[in-house]
Parts: C-alpha cells; structure tokens; sequence
C-alpha cells in the first residue's frame, strides 16, 4: 500500500537534514578496544577532531546550513572547546550515548543514569540542552522511547524503518536513517584491525556523490525525509570535502526542499504527527514482542 504524502511545511515537498556522528573513534574501540594501545591505527579516527570537524563547519557555514551533531558525553568532555565552536557556530548538538554503551546491555538504572549525565554534559557545554538521540551500538532496548523520554528527551535518529518520521507508542519522534546514507560504508578503513574484514572500502568518489544525488531526488521526488550521516574522520579530508560542498549545492538548489536540523523536523513531526498505522515496522515488532513474551 503507498502511504499518504507527508506533510511538510507550507510550500515544501521535501526534508533534508545534515547530521554528524562525532565519537572521536570510540566506535572503533568497542570493536577492538586494544586499539587504545595502538597509536598509528587509532589515530586513523583521531583525524577527525584534529581537522574532520573543522573541515565540515567550514563547508557548512559556506552554504549556510545548521546541522545536528551526536556527540558522547564523554567525547564532549574531552573536547569541549571544540563542541563549543560547533555549537558557537549555530550547529545543534545532540547525544549519542556516554561511553558508546551498548543501551541493550545495560540494567535500566544504569541505563538511564547514563542518558541523563550525557543530556546534562552536552547542554553545559554547548548552551542547550539536547532533545535528541542517537543510538550508540548493540539493538533497540524494548521500550527504550519511554526511557530516552524520562530523560528528557523529545527525538531519537536510531532506527531505519521508514523514509518519514512517525511516533513510537510513547510519542517520541523517530527519525529514520539509512546505511546508503552514511560515509563510513563507502570510506572507512584500516588494516589491523581490518575495519571492514576482509575487503577494501575506498571507492570512487564521484560513485559515492552520484550514490548520494540519486537518493536526494528520489526521496525529494516522493516527499521524504533524506539523512544524510557523516563522520569527520571519514568525510572531513581535503579530497573528500568537495563532495560534500557538491551534494550540499545540489540540495540547495530546489525551493522546494526544507533543509532543516533533527530538532525542527521533530517539533514539526510532534505538532503534525499522525498514529503509525497497524503495519508499520515499529508496531510489527511490539506485536512480535508480545506474541514471544
């Protein structure tokens, strides 16, 4: 069945937002934590706070465009003049977890101990207190929109099944995300550890910004709501900035697009949101989870 149009703002057909996912590595670490003892791999994901972050703010305020950030807490802590400047310069900066924990893992205390240190740290630092969410590693925890909420949060950017967002049971707004989208699929690599295994990854980029192009006008054509996620360490080098600026004009170019951070598009979705209906993903699997338990 074709879902009904999306309702977008007055005059838009379409969404895009820009988000970053800045962990200064700690993704790769829970992968293979001897990396911390290990300089001249680790410092493969370093490279994104040394110059990934000030490369994409530079490419952002160039074609005037706010952006949603997910930083860890504790990433936050340790480079704060940093976040700082990314917030200083009109950015949103939302979390993404403490200590790229693994939220399925944790007891729910603890879970949410940890949720609420990272809202209040990213808000001390950046002057705002964050509303959303991205989901670190490991799976959806069962009711975690209900949690992220007693946190304090109004969003989350963490699942994948759909092209519009839509409400959890709880309310809280889910704006969905998708791994052609992102740059570490087309970029990430290492030899030891061998991040991916086994295969190379640096493709062609004028491949990875056609790859981008095509997804843009095909969600803009059907009036969804295109993520694009990107990492500093990945798309934040002299020879991969241009894609970005390229893809960034391309998007720009229609006025019919509304470029927008996760914050404004959840606030629109909260004020216009519409019940997900009997079929939709989320309702499949707690109608799964009910059948089990």
């Amino acid at each position: 069945m074709t879902p009904a149009p999306f309702a977008w703002p007055a005059g838009k057909s379409c969404a895009a937002m820009i988000s970053i996912i800045f962990d200064d590595g700690m993704d790769a670490v829970s992968k293979a934590p001897d990396l911390l003892q290990r300089s001249k791999s680790l410092s493969v994901w370093k490279y994104g706070a040394a110059r990934g972050v000030e490369r994409l703010c530079q490419a952002f305020a160039a074609a005037d465009i706010r952006t949603s950030w997910f930083v860890p807490g504790s990433v936050a802590s340790n480079h704060a003049e940093l976040v700082r400047a990314v917030a200083g310069a009109g950015h949103e900066i939302e979390s993404h977890g403490w200590l790229f924990e693994r939220y399925d893992a944790l007891p729910e205390r603890e879970a949410l101990t940890l949720l609420k240190r990272s809202r209040h740290v990213l808000g001390e630092l950046s002057g705002r207190s964050p509303g959303g969410f991205r989901l670190p590693a490991g799976n959806w925890p069962h009711a975690f929109d209900a949690m992220l909420q007693e946190a304090g949060y109004l969003w989350s950017a963490s699942l994948n099944g759909d092209d519009v967002p839509y409400p959890h049971a709880s309310g809280l707004t889910e704006i969905p995300v998708h791994i052609e989208l992102e740059d570490r699929p087309y970029f990430q690599f290492n030899f030891t550890p061998a991040f991916p295994k086994g295969q190379g990854r640096i493709p062609d980029y004028d491949g990875v910004l056609g790859n981008w192009i095509a997804e843009f006008d095909a969600y803009r054509k059907f009036g969804l709501c295109y993520v694009l996620q990107l990492r500093p360490e990945w798309t934040g080098t002299p020879g991969r900035i241009p894609i970005l600026e390229a893809l960034l004009r391309h998007i720009s170019g229609f006025d019919d697009v509304w470029i927008a951070t996760g914050a404004e598009i959840a606030a629109w979705h909260a004020a216009n949101a519409v019940p997900t209906p009997a079929q939709h993903p989320i309702n499949v699997y707690a109608a799964y989870r009910r059948e089990h338990e």
